[in-house]
C-alpha cells in the first residue's frame, strides 16, 4: 500500500489509541511516520496486560517459541482481515459449491473460524475438523476425506504429510492451501508427488491474518493482498530498504482496538513487482537462531538440513547440557521407524556440528503445539543450569 494523505490520516488516529500519552502526536509527513519506534511482540503483550478495550475479535498464539500473546481486533479490522482473506482464496480458484477440509485451529483462537468464515464467504462448503495433532485424527480426517470428497484443504505445513501419508493419491482433494512458514520447494514437490494435488503457500499472521498467497503452485513468490495494511521493508540498521530486502514492517491501519504500528513480524522478505503487481518473497526469521557452544546455528538451515537427509518432518531438537556440563549437545529425536545408522552419519556430517550432535530414537507422538504444529525446538539447558 502506497504511503498518502489517507494513509497519513488513518495511522494518526490510531495512535490516539495508544495507552502512552507519549505516543498521541500528529503525523503531517512520511518522514514523521519514519520517526516513530518500531513496535514488537513486547510491546503488545504489554498493551494487552492494561486491558483490551472496544474488542470485536480475539485470537491467541500457541506460545510454541514464547509466552502466548493475546491480540484483540476492532471490528472494522476484522471486516478488513476476512475482505483479504476471500480475495485471497478466490485469486487461488475457490469457487461457490466447492468443498473444504479446513485443518486449521479453533480451539485455540478465531483463525480457523475466520477462514471457515472467508471459504464460506467464497461460496465454498467447508468441513470444520480442526488439527490433526495425534495419529487418531489423522485417520479421521482420512476417513471424512473418503466419505465427504472436498476438493480443497486448508492446512498448516505438516499436516499434509502427515493425511497424504495415509490417503496416499487416491482421493478427491485436488489443492491445498498451506498456513504458517512457506514450504521448502523440495519437500513442497515430496508432498504434492505424495498426495497428486497442488500446494499453494498463504503468508500471514495472528496479528494482521492473511497478508500473500501463491496463486500457482510452486510459485517462488506470493502476490500480496495488502487492503488496510501499510507495509515497510527496513534494511539494518533501521533505515528503509533501497532494495525491497530486509525486515517486514506492517501497520494494520483499521486496528484501533490493539494499534499495530510499525509492527515488526519477525521475517525478513524481499519486495517484488511481478507484472504490475506486488509480490513477497520470505527469506526467514530475523531471530530464529540458537547458540552452541558459542556457534550461532540457524534454526531453519537446522530443520531443513534434517528434513532433507531424512525426507520427512519426523522429528525434534533436544538441546542440553553434556551430563558433566562442559559443553551443550543438540539432541536430534527421529521418530522410531524413521531412524537407520547409515541416515545418522548423514545427518551428523551434513550439520557440521562435530561432537555436540547426537541421534536418538523417538517413542510416541512429536511434542507439537496447540495449533497443531511440529515443536521443533526444545531447549533444556536452563534447567540444567
Amino acid at each position: 500500500m502506497m504511503f498518502n494523505a489517507q494513509a497519513l490520516k488513518q495511522v494518526s488516529q490510531l495512535l490516539k489509541s495508544f495507552p502512552s500519552p507519549g505516543r498521541r502526536r500528529v503525523l503531517r509527513s512520511w518522514r514523521d511516520f519514519q520517526q516513530l519506534p518500531v513496535t514488537s511482540r513486547e510491546d503488545i503483550k504489554a498493551y494487552a496486560s492494561g486491558g483490551l478495550r472496544h474488542a470485536f475479535n480475539i485470537t491467541a498464539t500457541s506460545g510454541s517459541t514464547s509466552s502466548r500473546m493475546i491480540i484483540a481486533h476492532s471490528r472494522q479490522a476484522y471486516e478488513a482481515h476476512l475482505g483479504r482473506l476471500v480475495m485471497m482464496y478466490r485469486h487461488a480458484g475457490i469457487k461457490p459449491g466447492v468443498l473444504c477440509l479446513n485443518l486449521c485451529s479453533y480451539e485455540l483462537n478465531s483463525g480457523g473460524r475466520m477462514m471457515e468464515t472467508a471459504f464460506k464467504a467464497a461460496g465454498a462448503g467447508v468441513i470444520p475438523l480442526g488439527p490433526i495433532s495425534s495419529p487418531e485424527k489423522v485417520h479421521e480426517a482420512a476417513r471424512l476425506v473418503r466419505l465427504l470428497k472436498p476438493a480443497v484443504v486448508n492446512a498448516y505445513t505438516n499436516q499434509l504429510f502427515d493425511l497424504f501419508s495415509v490417503l496416499g493419491r487416491r482421493h478427491s482433494i485436488r489443492r491445498c492451501l498451506v498456513n504458517g512458514e512457506p514450504l521448502w520447494p523440495d519437500y513442497r514437490r515430496r508432498m504434492e508427488k505424495m498426495g497428486g494435488v497442488s500446494i499453494h503457500d498463504h503468508y500471514g499472521a495472528m496479528e494482521i491474518s492473511g497478508l500473500a498467497l501463491a496463486l500457482k503452485a510452486g510459485d517462488d513468490s506470493m502476490r500480496v493482498f495488502a487492503q488496510g495494511l501499510l507495509l515497510e521493508v527496513l534494511a539494518q540498521p533501521g533505515e528503509a530498504s533501497p532494495t525491497g530486502t530486509g525486515d517486514l514492517l506492517v501497520t494494520d491501519l483499521n486496528n484501533t482496538s490493539m494499534p499495530f504500528v510499525r509492527y515488526r513480524l519477525g521475517d525478513r522478505v524481499e519486495l517484488l513487482d511481478r507484472r504490475g503487481a506486488l509480490a513477497i518473497k520470505v527469506l526467514g526469521r530475523t531471530q530464529e537462531s540458537l547458540l552452541v557452544n558459542g556457534v550461532v546455528v540457524d534454526k531453519e538451515a537446522l530443520i531443513r538440513t534434517v528434513n532433507n537427509c531424512l525426507g520427512t518432518p519426523c522429528f525434534f531438537f533436544l538441546i542440553d547440557k553434556h551430563r558433566l556440563q562442559y559443553y551443550d549437545k543438540l539432541i536430534i529425536n527421529v521418530a522410531a521407524d524413521r531412524i537407520k545408522p547409515s541416515v545418522c552419519q548423514v545427518v551428523v556430517k551434513a550439520l557440521g556440528l562435530d561432537n555436540c550432535v547426537e541421534l536418538r530414537k523417538h517413542e510416541g507422538t512429536l511434542p507439537r503445539t496447540l495449533n497443531g504444529k511440529i515443536r521443533y525446538f526444545i531447549d533444556a539447558r536452563t534447567k540444567a543450569q
